[in-house]
């Protein structure tokens, strides 16, 4: 009963978010494609303060990146539900949206990356997300879109970055778990290089 009462107000807050998006794209011109460039033109000045975090290990520098960081992050959840919003009111192609939406995760994640250094995971999980972006380029049109493997390594990518911060500023999170993370990420990244490149291959 609880279950289904809380899938019914997930679907209603979903709707309401839905018409809310679509008012600002009407109104204001917003597409999802400019959601996905905030992520995109976001991402080496979130990594700058990611260095300044890494290098005075200030909490405050810490807390505000992580509110700009989930901001950013979420426009990932908002031009999806707006891509849908506007294909049951227009005729879009979507395929050309699809790689930029996946390029944008890459490059966010890259980036955010970086400032950690070169290491085992970082080049394990940059290097992976180099092959994912040179096959969202190349492949066809109709492989462009995310699969379900490389969606649940968006979120678990996702929540890498602010557990990486937090264990810099505060070291709340206990390193062994911080350690369990990274390996369960690195392997969600390279199953989904193996999905996309076996989708790729056998087209």
């Amino acid at each position: 009963m609880a279950y289904g009462l809380l899938i019914y107000i997930i679907k209603i807050m979903l709707k309401k978010l839905e018409k809310f998006m679509l008012l600002l794209h009407k109104k204001y011109g917003i597409t999802p494609d400019i959601l996905t460039y905030v992520r995109i033109f976001s991402a080496p000045w979130l990594a700058l303060l990611v260095s300044k975090i890494i290098s005075n290990k200030s909490l405050m520098l810490a807390i505000f990146t992580l509110i700009l960081y989930i901001l950013v992050v979420a426009t990932d959840f908002l031009d999806g539900i707006l891509a849908r919003a506007i294909s049951k009111t227009e005729n879009h192609n979507h395929s050309h949206g699809g790689m930029l939406d996946r390029l944008a995760d890459k490059i966010l994640i890259i980036f955010m990356l970086i400032p950690f250094g070169l290491n085992l995971f970082t080049f394990l999980i940059i290097l992976a997300e180099s092959i994912l972006a040179f096959q969202a380029i190349y492949s066809p049109s109709h492989e462009k879109q995310a699969t379900y493997a490389g969606k649940i390594k968006m979120v678990l990518q996702a929540f890498l970055i602010p557990i990486l911060i937090l264990q810099l500023v505060t070291n709340f999170i206990p390193e062994m778990i911080v350690y369990i993370y990274i390996i369960i990420t690195i392997i969600s990244t390279w199953v989904s290089v193996y999905s996309h490149y076996f989708y790729f291959k056998n087209d």
